[in-house]
């Protein structure tokens, strides 16, 4: 039985996907999602992290320089309580999982809405935040950022063509991550 993966087809931003009521597929599904990546790591270059550069002064009203911060935090194993990390991830994580969308900023104040006029169109904030799932799921092994990366990677792939070299070279990084962490979990 051949099986496609249909979940990183399309525009995702214009129309995001919803996930419902996926019918279980088994292994057949499994090698689709593998087929599906490989085919979008051939377009991409090889895979190398962002250079990141934070800005002390950073907050959610910029979701790049506020995710970045986050992500080098993450690469040098720096989380605990008091980071931002802590408190954020699992908020923009589920920003992105109810509308499979990230907005440019967001308002200082809980429940953090997007700002007024932010767009959800730039790419970087996708690609820091599934790099910051790749450091989550490796800390904390909690399922739910894997399944955010999962479907971060899938609308990443549905743009890839509007990625700039850095960005596709990310891309890329993200896609063998997650390649990687997939293979860890099968028996």
């Amino acid at each position: 039985m051949s099986v496609n993966y249909p979940y990183s087809e399309g525009d995702l931003l214009k129309d995001p996907q919803t996930y419902r009521y996926a019918s279980f597929q088994g292994e057949a599904f499994v090698d689709a999602w593998q087929a599906s990546r490989q085919a979008a790591q051939r377009a991409l270059p090889a895979p190398a992290q962002m250079p990141l550069n934070a800005r002390p002064d950073s907050d959610c009203t910029d979701s790049v320089a506020w995710l970045a911060r986050i992500c080098l935090s993450l690469r040098d194993g720096r989380v605990d309580e008091k980071t931002p990390a802590s408190y954020w991830l699992p908020r923009l994580l589920k920003k992105f999982e109810v509308s499979k969308r990230l907005f440019a900023g967001y308002e200082l104040a809980a429940p953090h809405r997007a700002l007024p006029g932010s767009d959800c169109l730039a790419l970087r904030p996708y690609l820091l935040l599934a790099e910051a799932m790749i450091h989550g799921w490796r800390t904390q092994r909690a399922g739910y950022y894997l399944s955010g990366l999962l479907k971060l990677s899938d609308t990443l792939v549905s743009q890839r063509a509007r990625l700039h070299n850095e960005e596709a070279a990310q891309l890329a990084w993200i896609l063998e991550q997650e390649r990687q962490l997939i293979a860890e979990l099968r028996p």
